[in-house]
């Protein structure tokens, strides 16, 4: 009994932390020879109890980290584009990026988008929203000069402009 209650135990602690890795889900734009993509695993986070200890300020500390250094270990998008684009305040080259999200100490989110060893991070305009989403959600859609992507986890929602980017 004992060694099964040990067994059981070293099993529930290797288990995902914070969330339940839920359906992929696979969105893409094309316009002309012009292509984008977003390929995502949606998370469900225990009836919002981990977001809600995660934005607490000072007790949460400890799991923000924690949460941070996971994300970026286990990006849980991709974002491809065929073009290079401007992404809120980031400028991203043409290619594919691994997609994970982090929390600052000032309980800010951003968007980062990690291509071989380089990151490129965003904050994102994040607010309460009118409707409570019980997953994440990420939506990618067309506008009339570029995209964008709409996100929405527990009560918080936002959106995220991408548009084409030309150096000059």
């Amino acid at each position: 009994m004992k060694k099964l209650l040990t067994v059981a135990l070293s099993l529930a602690l290797c288990l995902p932390v914070f969330a339940q890795r839920g359906p992929k889900l696979e969105q893409t734009i094309t316009v002309g020879e012009t292509k984008m993509s977003l390929n995502y695993t949606s998370l469900s986070y225990g009836e919002g109890k981990t977001i809600g200890m995660l934005l607490d300020k000072e007790g949460g500390k400890e799991m923000r980290a924690m949460m941070n250094e996971r994300s970026a270990n286990r990006p849980l998008a991709t974002f491809k584009t065929s073009i290079d684009v401007k992404c809120g305040d980031a400028v991203l080259a043409a290619g594919e990026y691994q997609v994970y999200f982090t929390v600052d100490e000032e309980m800010t989110w951003s968007i980062n988008f990690k291509m071989g060893e380089k990151v490129t991070s965003t904050k994102l305009q994040i607010s309460d929203s009118q409707h409570e989403s019980k997953r994440l959600l990420l939506c990618l859609y067309a506008e009339e000069e570029g995209a964008g992507v709409y996100l929405s986890f527990g009560k918080m929602s936002g959106m995220l402009s991408i548009q084409p980017h030309s150096a000059k």
